[in-house]
């Protein structure tokens, strides 16, 4: 069990193409079955190297700078992505992407903020696409959560007050379900929200609790918290918010994660972000093996596990 990180470390630099794209599948359903088609969205590289900031190991400096390579390649100005070639520029992807380059001199400059309240509601929500609102142009809350967590982290909290309001009491409430229509399951809105806390969003500081008491709802008997993916997006987020399980309620939720790993070090993808866009009903899924592994390794170092000196379950 001891070299789960280093498996997984390894496939993920092996898996990673040489121009630093990370590769999902887009399914034609949601319980990702049938033929799938590959793509290289910047988003899905841009999460991955977030993701996997926490291990500080070679072959994760080395997948990050290569994953920034490529995401810098796919900027255009004044940083913007698009999902698709063929989509409008989203919020989500300017969010993450930048966070993932914020070394960049425009990221830096904090050249794109301009473009944010152009897409905000009256509500002060930001819808997800830079481009006229419609009924397929509307406010998702993880899209949300992330870009909130973005402006944190340039010191503009006041731009995204409103909408950080919004999803304080959506978690408060317990309102989430629902209201992501690309993300399926709430914990990845409470995952969102943690990581943007730890950014420094004023109106999620004093959520810890009942942040925490959310994220604990979901623990299923066997120490999951849904699927692998949500386990360890879970996990990570419950270390984030300084509030992780103990014991063996601990060594359960690890049992769970290391049981799914494969012999190529990787973990099974399973359905992430889910179209086609409103008003449209969900039909399709779209999976990475590469981001659920980055998710997993993040979970394990974070719980202690790394290349050097891990204690699993079986080592007691």
């Amino acid at each position: 069990m001891c070299g789960a990180v280093d498996r997984g470390l390894d496939f993920l630099q092996a898996s990673i193409r040489g121009d630093g794209a990370w590769t999902s599948r887009l399914y034609p359903s949601l319980d990702l079955k049938g033929s799938p088609k590959e793509e290289q969205p910047p988003f899905v590289a841009a999460l991955g190297a977030l993701t996997l900031e926490v291990c500080d190991d070679p072959r994760s400096r080395a997948v990050r700078d290569r994953s920034g390579e490529f995401i810098v390649r796919s900027m255009s100005h004044p940083g913007t992505w698009r999902y698709w070639p063929n989509l409008p520029r989203d919020l989500d992807s300017l969010s993450i992407c930048s966070l993932a380059i914020r070394w960049h001199p425009w990221v830096l400059s904090a050249r794109n903020l301009g473009l944010l309240p152009t897409a905000q509601d009256d509500m002060g929500r930001f819808r997800t696409w830079l481009a006229p609102p419609n009924e397929g142009n509307v406010a998702d809350s993880v899209v949300n959560a992330n870009v909130v967590g973005y402006l944190a982290a340039q010191g503009r909290n006041e731009l995204g007050a409103q909408a950080a309001a919004w999803l304080a009491g959506l978690i408060t409430e317990g309102n989430a379900e629902g209201t992501s229509h690309y993300y399926p399951d709430a914990m990845d809105l409470y995952d969102a929200v943690a990581r943007a806390r730890q950014r420094g969003v004023p109106a999620f500081q004093d959520m810890d609790s009942r942040l925490g008491d959310r994220v604990r709802s979901r623990r299923g008997a066997d120490g999951g918290y849904g699927d692998t993916l949500r386990t360890a997006r879970a996990l990570s987020a419950l270390h984030v918010l300084e509030a992780p399980p103990e014991g063996e309620a601990l060594w359960a939720t690890l049992e769970r994660i290391l049981s799914r790993q494969r012999s190529d070090g990787s973990w099974p993808e399973h359905c992430y972000w889910q179209g086609p866009l409103p008003p449209r009903p969900p039909t399709v899924g779209f999976g990475c093996a590469m981001l659920d592994t980055a998710s997993c390794v993040e979970a394990l170092v974070r719980s202690g596990a790394g290349p050097d000196g891990m204690r699993f379950p079986s080592d007691r």
